[in-house]
């Protein structure tokens, strides 16, 4: 079917690279369109190598500017990005078909250059053009032995010897990904699958099977979070895993990385952090981490916590007789790390602060209550961690008094759903803080948190968008926010990296003590090129002892240029019924700004409220001197006669900005293009839809084609070869006014692989000389 939609588009224009959009939101026509990430396929590389990418994102033109967060990797694209994209058949046919549907990519060639110093993790991107900046997308740096998913093979991929990481999409409707492996010696194998954590829409279902694919082992994600499983393998069996979407969605922008390693799975520490300079005696719980089988159980190891002040975390990796764990990340602090007492007979445990405690709710909604003395004035800083160190836990936080009135109470952060509360002690006296499971998630031993409860400290936090979009020309404004903690008042001092040095900045460059904010004007050059610019801000404030240093994460800054026309559908929204199986030709008004004359260009939006099943307009092109416009879609012919249908184009045109460099530009279209698809135009079909041939042997189709009686132009046939270069076709015959069947005689070679092969036949016509109209048949051939 891909061959089919590309077939459409040369017929109908001749055509140029452009860009796309995303996400589907109510429609708001008539807006200039900004870029927006989709995705990074393979999702990142490995420390210390250079590897090229695929980066696929949404109205992207091809003057795209790029930036990695860290300067250590580097992020080049290295051609001007392809067609829209249009999903490939499977369709959803029914009530599945009515959802909002995917954004339509385009894609483009990327090389990613990571230094040998850079850790394994997640790592931000965002793109720019003249219409504006993107959100932020993820990637991964990753370690070890990685592979990249065969997409063309119909059985299981082999994966050879563990550990291994894997990547691929799950690219249609209803697919399912397989891949083959064994291990060397009986013990615990865990698969890690990531693809919530790299921006992936994917919810993943991922299963064992074995020789006898019979179930071993399945996780489902249900809940929007990655999945770790680990199994016991018996030497030398062999295993299947396979990977689909849990609604058994498809798009390309579902991608996922699989890390396969025979070990066993580390999924909570008590206590969940250390004390920096010590040595900690640390009970590890995991899957298979004491005896190798598959179930819950504990070690006890001592490790030591670094002294040095710059490291925050220990990537500490068990090793064990069945296998070293992946590395766990356990956080280094400043306070006593404790393990709540096992004796739960008291209604609460008395703790002196500064202190951390690691804790386990011991009961679906259980909670756990901590008892300390505070002094009236004293201001404490109380956090709990679950969801930052893995555990299913969603909890709140309460302070209560000796009289158990609730002073204060929290439950999400503004980043997590972990808490966080500042609290100042109104009197002498103890105080109770308690920690409550909110979801029902408790009563296991992997259920832990970490509570910290500390005197505040002065300190600050910056804060400026991750975006900012400023028309050419004009003052670029960059508020920069803070937030105080601590006590802290005092005046903060600023330095900005990035901002290009023709721009003026005002000096000096300070946050005034009490304020919560600052807005930045930069003021641009005389003659200002349309250009991004990836900006950081870093914060300094005199504590008298000690200074502190704080910054923000960057800023892409993209000065952009005004679309001088606009775009709208001659329909404003009607809806015309057409036959499916044709194309449609929908009349679009050009509206010019005084004084523009250039070409501008109609493209499909990646962001199609109510666009489905292989709907698809050329990239159409409009001379100068034409204000309205028949642009071609052309509506399958499996489109459902009970569903409303509309398209949404783009206009894209070249104008030079101020210093005389050309830009894309790309506006919305104001109002929608719609349809009701009605009966088709011509129907094709196979007498016999199965043969069965031996290598080298030939056959014939008889066909016959189906005409409404308003349609009588000739139609030619053509056979679509989906199998490679093994089927010999003769010349189809064509069908002349009238005529309803005709044979086509097919050979094969004696390379011909036994088994099922599908073919496609083709019949095509032209309405008017210039719009197609197309029906297909498909025919099963087996190859004895």
């Amino acid at each position: 079917m891909q061959r089919l939609l590309i077939s459409i588009v040369i017929v109908l224009s001749t055509t140029r690279g452009l860009a796309a959009n995303a996400n589907a939101v109510d429609y708001v026509g008539g807006v200039q369109q900004p870029p927006v990430i989709g995705y990074m396929y393979p999702p990142g590389g490995l420390p210390g190598q250079t590897s090229e990418v695929t980066l696929g994102g949404y109205d992207w033109t091809p003057d795209m500017q790029v930036f990695a967060h860290d300067p250590r990797i580097q992020l080049e694209i290295l051609a001007t990005p392809g067609p829209i994209i249009v999903p490939e058949p499977p369709y959803w046919i029914g009530k599945k078909s009515h959802r909002p549907p995917e954004f339509l990519p385009r894609e483009t060639r990327a090389r990613l250059t990571i230094a040998e110093d850079v850790p394994p993790g997640v790592y931000c991107w965002q793109v720019a053009n003249a219409n504006g900046a993107s959100d932020c997308g993820r990637f991964l740096i990753g370690r070890g032995r990685q592979l990249v998913e065969e997409d063309t093979r119909d059985e299981s991929q082999p994966l050879g010897t563990l550990p291994v990481t894997v990547t691929g999409q799950i690219k249609k409707v209803a697919e399912v990904d397989r891949y083959a492996f064994s291990t060397d010696k009986s013990g615990p194998v865990t698969c890690s699958i990531m693809n919530h954590d790299i921006g992936s829409k994917l919810n993943a279902i991922f299963e064992i099977r074995n020789s006898q694919d019979e179930l071993v082992a399945d996780v489902a994600d249900t809940v929007g979070a990655d999945s770790v499983l680990t199994f016991h393998a018996e030497a030398g069996s062999d295993y299947t895993a396979s990977i689909y979407d849990v609604d058994f969605r498809g798009n390309r922008s579902f991608i996922y990385q699989i890390s396969f390693a025979a070990g066993p799975h580390v999924v909570a520490a008590l206590p969940a952090a250390g004390r920096r300079g010590e040595k900690q005696t640390v009970k590890l719980l995991g899957y298979g981490v004491a005896t190798g089988g598959s179930k819950l159980e504990s070690v006890t190891r001592e490790i030591d916590f670094p002294q040095d002040l710059q490291q925050t975390s220990l990537h500490y990796q068990l090793e064990t007789p069945f296998g070293k764990a992946a590395p766990v990340e356990l956080p280094i602090s400043n306070l006593r790390e404790k393990v709540e007492t096992a004796d739960r007979s008291s209604e609460f445990q008395p703790l002196t602060i500064p202190v951390a405690v690691t804790g386990t709710i011991d009961k679906p909604f259980g909670s756990d209550r901590f008892r300390c003395s505070g002094n009236r004035g004293d201001v404490w800083r109380i956090e709990v961690q679950a969801a930052q160190i893995g555990s299913p836990l969603d909890v709140s936080l309460a302070i209560k008094d000796a009289q158990q009135k609730e002073l204060a109470s929290g439950d999400d952060s503004a980043t997590s759903s972990d808490p966080v509360l500042d609290f100042k002690v109104p009197d002498d006296g103890e105080y109770d803080i308690v920690v409550q499971d909110v979801t029902g998630q408790g009563g296991v031993e992997s259920a832990i948190y970490r509570l910290a409860w500390l005197p505040v400290t002065p300190d600050f936090k910056l804060t400026c968008p991750p975006t900012l979009n400023v028309l050419t020309g004009e003052k670029i404004t960059l508020a920069i926010g803070i937030e105080r903690s601590g006590g802290f008042t005092g005046a903060v001092s600023l330095q900005l990296q990035g901002i290009p040095p023709e721009y003026s900045l005002p000096t000096p460059l300070v946050i005034p003590a009490g304020e919560k904010s600052l807005s930045v004007e930069c003021t641009p050059p005389e003659t200002p090129a349309a250009k991004a610019f990836m900006v950081a801000v870093t914060g300094e404030a005199d504590l008298g002892s000690y200074r502190l240093l704080r910054e923000t994460s960057p800023c892409v800054v993209s000065t952009t240029l005004e679309p001088p026309f606009s775009v709208d559908a001659e329909g404003k929204d009607d809806v015309t019924k057409w036959p499916r199986g044709s194309t449609f030709p929908y009349p679009v008004l050009i509206d010019r700004k005084e004084g523009f004359t250039g070409e501008i260009t109609l493209v499909m939006s990646s962001k199609q409220g109510r666009r489905r099943l292989g709907i698809t307009g050329p990239e159409l092109q409009v001379p100068s001197d034409v204000k309205r416009i028949l642009y071609p879609i052309f509506l399958p012919e499996w489109l459902e006669t009970t569903r409303t249908s509309r398209l949404v184009v783009n206009g894209v045109a070249l104008v030079n900005d101020p210093q005389g460099t050309p830009r894309y530009v790309v506006t919305r279209q104001k109002t929608r293009m719609g349809f009701l698809p009605v009966g088709g135009l011509l129907k094709l079909t196979a007498d016999s839809t199965e043969f069965t041939v031996a290598p080298g042997e030939s056959f014939a189709v008889l066909l016959t084609v189906l005409r409404s009686p308003t349609f009588t132009d000739p139609v030619d046939l053509e056979v679509v070869n989906t199998d490679g270069t093994n089927f010999l076709v003769a010349d189809a015959p064509g069908l002349l006014d009238g005529q309803k069947q005709a044979g086509i005689s097919i050979g094969t070679t004696t390379q011909l692989a036994a088994g099922e092969h599908e073919l496609v036949i083709r019949a095509s016509a032209y309405k008017n000389g210039y719009l197609a109209v197309i029906s297909e048949t498909k025919i099963v051939v087996l190859v004895k």
